[in-house]
């Protein structure tokens, strides 16, 4: 993933992440225009115009006055890339005892969590209080086990009914996929902690 190299300035900063949300939103929301494109991701226009000069060169995207659109080449650099869905808020204070709460899910990942732990300490690297890991094994929630080395039956997490419609409505999950909620006092800080989660996968 050369083309996601970057250089960080003061005006312009953002995460291997943030390219792979920015493509995934332009292909959901074709014509999405860059102001619009900055609310969403929580980054200033002047990061959202570097992200989107570097799509552009790498021919991922193609621009017009009505915005950008996903090419062929860019849907076929997502189909390769982490799969993840878009961070979407999710009513989740009952889980996190926080007021705003972004989730995502990775497809297949469950290899990749140990203890949760790391995924917790890069959504607080990115300015979220927390983050909870739930993975998904047959046809329910579970948490990470806190000792991986000793193998015992995974116990199903106890969620609302409402928040396990939300998550399954949103995510659809499957086997071994992971949702990752992100929390925080505000909607910026929770997306922005997530975004870091993603950043740490790739």
């Amino acid at each position: 993933m050369d083309m996601l190299k970057r250089k960080i300035t003061s005006q312009a900063n953002f995460t291997n992440a943030d390219i792979l949300i920015a493509l995934k939103i332009i292909e959901q929301e074709e014509n999405i225009g860059r102001k619009l494109l900055s609310n969403r991701i929580f980054l200033n226009e002047a990061s959202i115009r570097s992200i989107l000069t570097k799509l552009k060169d790498s021919d991922y995207i193609s621009s017009s006055r009505l915005g950008h659109k996903l090419t062929t080449k860019g849907k076929h650099f997502l189909d390769k890339s982490l799969q993840f869905e878009v961070p979407q808020k999710i009513n989740a204070k009952e889980l996190t005892l926080n007021d705003q709460n972004y989730g995502s899910i990775f497809k297949n990942a469950s290899s990749k969590i140990k203890d949760g732990m790391d995924q917790r300490d890069s959504a607080v690297f990115g300015g979220a209080r927390s983050a909870i890991t739930l993975i998904f094994q047959d046809n329910h929630f579970t948490l990470p086990e806190t000792k991986p080395e000793i193998k015992i039956p995974t116990i199903k997490l106890n969620l609302s009914k409402e928040l396990e419609t939300e998550l399954h409505n949103k995510f659809a999950p499957k086997n071994y996929d992971i949702v990752i909620i992100s929390s925080a006092e505000d909607n910026e800080r929770a997306f922005r902690g997530l975004v870091h989660v993603i950043d740490s996968f790739i």
